[in-house]
């Protein structure tokens, strides 16, 4: 949605999807201190909203309906507005207004969706006319998810992540459950463990379908995450206990979901689930992939 008026010289509202990792393989330690990975990404309709506005002034604006979110250099959208903001000629100011959906530091990748929307919505803006691949690069250099959410659909993530291979998923209905804490994306890798896996799965044909996407269910920074948070492997029991097909932790956690082939094995589950996540202070969260 566009529109004009007052001293707003122009307004753009775009939806910020999260996304889960059905699997996450640490290969090796790299030289930059980052690790290579490979994953597999897929975006889920859980999603914040971002509002777009150019006004007057140079200021660099964010409000946000979560007082826990930074607001400043440290957040990623602030990031990519200077990113594109050094590209273009325009010398306004610029407010976004997010509507926080997605929890903080949950693994759900949030913060890199939420820059990934704001590079769209400024190169939409302020007319820069980048194309997707200019945007992505650029999406690189402020967080290895950034790129992903650039791209439509589902990948494979392979480097940090920001190397992708676009895919084809069949539809999910997720469940998901947030306990109410952060995880720390760089503790959460110190204290991972290299894959030992001595073969290489055929990722391509098992993503055909959906018992097989079950199959890959994999996650090498859940076992050190779980041994410190103890509600990770919790919350599976809780999930496998209402009737989902899988689970796994995704990204670097603490958000476990449970993989439903189904949408009424989904809001059986859920209304199952709900009083009693609620109860522990947690939260949940229904949700689909995005095709």
């Amino acid at each position: 949605m566009r529109q004009k008026g007052g001293d707003v010289t122009d307004t753009l509202l775009l939806e910020s999807p999260a996304k889960v990792n059905l699997r996450l393989e640490i290969l090796g330690k790299r030289k930059d201190g980052y690790h290579e990975i490979r994953t597999v990404f897929q975006k889920i309709s859980l999603r914040d909203t971002l509002h777009f506005s150019l006004m007057p002034g140079k200021r660099i604006w964010i409000e946000t309906s979560n007082p826990n979110l930074p607001t400043g250099k440290d957040n990623l959208v602030h990031q990519a507005i200077l990113s594109l903001k050094t590209r273009s000629t325009y010398q306004g100011g610029i407010r976004v207004k997010i509507d926080k959906r997605i929890p903080l530091g949950a693994g759900l990748g949030g913060g890199s969706s939420n820059a990934a929307t704001t590079l769209r919505a400024l190169n939409q803006l302020l007319q820069l006319n980048l194309t997707r691949k200019e945007l992505m690069t650029i999406g690189a250099t402020i967080g290895a998810d950034v790129p992903f959410f650039l791209l439509d659909g589902s990948a494979i993530g392979r480097g940090k992540g920001e190397r992708l291979r676009k895919i084809e998923l069949p539809l999910f209905w997720y469940i998901l459950i947030y306990p109410n804490f952060e995880v720390s994306a760089r503790w959460a890798y110190e204290n991972s463990v290299l894959t030992k896996i001595k073969y290489r799965i055929n990722l391509h044909q098992l993503l055909q379908s959906r018992r097989g996407v079950v199959r890959l269910l994999r996650n090498d920074l859940e076992p050190g995450v779980s041994k410190k948070h103890t509600e990770i492997p919790l919350m599976k029991q809780m999930l496998l206990a209402s009737g989902a097909n899988g689970t796994l932790m995704t990204g670097s956690g603490p958000t476990v979901f449970g993989i439903f082939f189904s949408k009424e094995k989904a809001d059986e589950a859920f209304q199952n689930l709900r009083r009693r996540v609620y109860k522990r202070g947690w939260e949940i969260f229904q949700a689909h992939s995005i095709t």
